[in-house]
């Protein structure tokens, strides 16, 4: 009875042909998976700031958005910043009874494809973001 099975160079090729395949996909899967997770990152960065805006109206108080280098927090919630994205400068944002910011308040994150900035409007709280390419 003959038995029939890969034999070690067969084997090894294909271990070789299957890591060449990953190893080329990997990089494009990578920046794939960074860029959602940016993308989802300023989401809930913007969604943080236009609801902690609401909160200062709401309450007729006042509301700080922390911005450091790991995280953006105000007293009601938290949002982590990415491995892939560097926060330039950080800074306290203060909201005012109104909702508005009491500075001209501009928040610069480094991203593997540029420099995304929000421009965040004195008085109104209004958000502008605009992305400059490397």
């Amino acid at each position: 009875m003959q038995i029939k099975a890969f034999t070690l160079v067969e084997t090894l090729l294909t271990l070789m042909i299957v890591s060449f395949i990953y190893l080329g996909l990997s990089g494009s899967i990578k920046t794939s998976f960074q860029q959602v997770e940016e993308k989802v990152f300023f989401a809930e960065f913007e969604h943080l700031y236009q609801e902690s805006q609401k909160i200062a109206l709401a309450r007729q108080t006042e509301l700080d958005v922390e911005v450091t280098a790991r995280k953006i927090q105000t007293p009601y919630q938290t949002v982590e910043i990415p491995d892939s994205v560097i926060l330039q400068d950080p800074k306290t944002i203060r909201l005012d009874r109104a909702g508005g910011n009491s500075s001209l308040a501009n928040v610069h994150f480094q991203t593997q494809r540029g420099v995304v900035t929000y421009q965040l409007s004195l008085g109104n709280g209004k958000i502008k973001k605009s992305i400059r390419s490397r």
